[in-house]
């Protein structure tokens, strides 16, 4: 979170209504393009966030992680974010639980007083968190086949990594990844799998050394972002970096939705064969995230006759 805006960081102070409104509209579009690319999408309940001490709606990559037919709620660090799938998703996971091959399994209640932030968890790093209960953001983890990689974060502590350890199908496993990053929150402005065997990593968090510690990347076809993406004003970015140039959303394989501002980069995924889409996004930037926090995947073709299905705000 840029140091310039920690001040606005306090109860009752929403997103300026503009930039809100904005970003519901590049939302909407989102949609458009994702239906005419013949993905089924969801959307969650309108819920006032400022009312209900809330944050947002607009990241369920954030807190639902997809592992085969197994959707997992994150045990989020955020206290304000402890209400978000309940409030927002529970309509649609009530709909998909009835389909009885699907198991959807509930974040544990944080205990109260919570004293997640009572000391950071030095054994690890000196992270905004400690160790006392679980809590992990599912967006700090990517899946390759059957190993999850993930990171320690300001929101992922250890308890967190072991609980998602054991509520995965079995046969998958997770691993953590060697990042260097001391403001770590979500992994996926840092790994970007543009296709089965093709990976664009951040060079200034993880190196292609580290990476290849991972067997699930043996063979994998590892690239450094090429260049450092630059920062606008306008709209502010609160809670993110340029990195989000990263977070990008692949539909199959070869086509990305990509923000239509990101020139040099639909350059050169294009030369890497893939086909950018783009689509205006900086107002969602501006609320703390890009394509791939917006979207989550419940269902993805893999051959058994599943259809894909996107959830998203």
């Amino acid at each position: 979170m840029p140091s310039e805006h920690h001040s606005l960081f306090r109860h009752n102070n929403p997103f300026p209504s503009h930039i809100v409104q904005r970003a519901d509209e590049e939302l909407d579009q989102l949609v458009s393009i994702l239906q005419r690319e013949g993905v089924k999408v969801y959307r969650p309940k309108e819920v006032d966030w400022n009312r209900v001490g809330g944050y947002t709606g607009a990241m369920p990559r954030d807190g639902l992680l997809t592992v085969r037919n197994w959707i997992i709620e994150a045990p989020f660090a955020w206290g304000c974010r402890s209400q978000e799938i309940q409030l927002a998703y529970d309509e649609v996971l009530t709909e998909l639980e009835r389909d009885t091959t699907v198991r959807v399994i509930r974040a544990p209640i944080p205990p109260s007083p919570d004293t997640l932030y009572e000391g950071s968890n030095a054994a690890v790093q000196s992270w905004s968190i400690n160790d006392s209960r679980p809590a992990f953001d599912a967006a700090d983890f990517m899946r390759f086949g059957k190993t999850l990689l993930g990171q320690y974060s300001n929101v992922t502590n250890q308890k967190g990594v072991d609980y998602l350890q054991a509520n995965v199908p079995h046969g998958y496993s997770v691993e953590i990844l060697d990042v260097d990053d001391p403001h770590a929150m979500h992994i996926d402005a840092t790994l970007l799998p543009l296709r089965d065997g093709l990976l664009v990593y951040n060079p200034h968090r993880v190196t292609e050394a580290s990476l290849r510690k991972h067997k699930v990347l043996a063979g994998w076809d590892l690239r450094p972002f090429p260049f450092s993406p630059q920062p606008h004003d306008s709209p502010p970015l609160f809670m993110t970096s340029a990195w989000l140039v990263m977070n990008v959303l692949v539909l199959d394989g070869r086509k990305v939705l990509v923000e239509e501002h990101e020139v040099e980069f639909m350059k050169w995924i294009k030369e890497l064969g893939m086909t950018p889409i783009p689509c205006a996004f900086r107002h969602v930037y501006s609320i703390g995230g890009s394509f791939h926090c917006a979207t989550v995947d419940l269902v993805r073709e893999d051959g058994s006759g599943w259809k894909d299905v996107k959830l998203r705000l």
